[in-house]
């Protein structure tokens, strides 16, 4: 039989690591729980880049919208340089007659002449934001589709952001593993017609 005092020593010690144990358990349940509460964690994101001059250098309608582009500014600038020989003509003219102009004549000949400065003065001031609004009327069309070639080719391949290596300071490095542009410029292919494809580069 057991004496008294070695029987209270190893109730105690029952005791004891009963409760050690209960409190890991606690433990053990309450870090499970409080991991199953916490969200988990976003996975990291996935950037690629591509280079956009590389891309629309390919474009097989690049080379009729510049040719377009630069017939409407030849355009543009002989309409300014027929309207400015108009007035250096018209000017002469004044200087030749102005003697024998009456001063109601000079009056309204002058007023004409201002006129018609004026009107080259402000074809000179908007020749070149409406060959700029035109030349982004003609691209429109391709970078519309470079856009669109861009973000399939993102969604296919899982990418979060996709950056232009063609925009100065947007990259400074990038490894040549999340370079997409050849992607893009078979999605581009793709996206094409058959009749038109023979203009693609290989």
């Amino acid at each position: 039989m057991t004496p008294r005092p070695e029987r209270r020593r190893l109730a105690s010690g029952w005791s004891r690591r009963h409760t050690t144990f209960a409190a890991c358990a606690a433990f053990l349940v309450a870090t499970e729980a409080s991991a199953q509460r916490r969200p988990p964690s976003a996975p990291p994101m996935r950037i690629a880049v591509f280079d956009s001059r590389v891309v629309f250098d390919s474009l097989p309608e690049r080379a009729a919208a510049e040719s377009e582009f630069a017939l409407e500014q030849t355009k543009a600038r002989t309409m300014l340089a027929a309207a400015t020989d108009s007035l250096r003509a018209a000017l002469d003219e004044f200087t030749r007659v102005e003697q024998v102009l009456s001063p109601r004549q000079r009056e309204a000949t002058v007023l004409h002449l201002r006129a018609k400065e004026l009107l080259v003065e402000e074809m000179v001031a908007n020749l070149d934001q409406v060959i700029l609004r035109r030349h982004g009327e003609l691209q429109a069309p391709m970078r519309e589709r470079v856009r669109d070639a861009v973000r399939e080719v993102r969604r296919q391949q899982r990418y979060d952001l996709v950056l232009d290596l063609a925009v100065e300071g947007a990259v400074v490095d990038a490894d040549a593993r999340v370079d997409i542009t050849s992607a893009v410029l078979r999605q581009l292919r793709a996206s094409r017609p058959a009749v038109s494809r023979a203009g693609w580069p290989k």
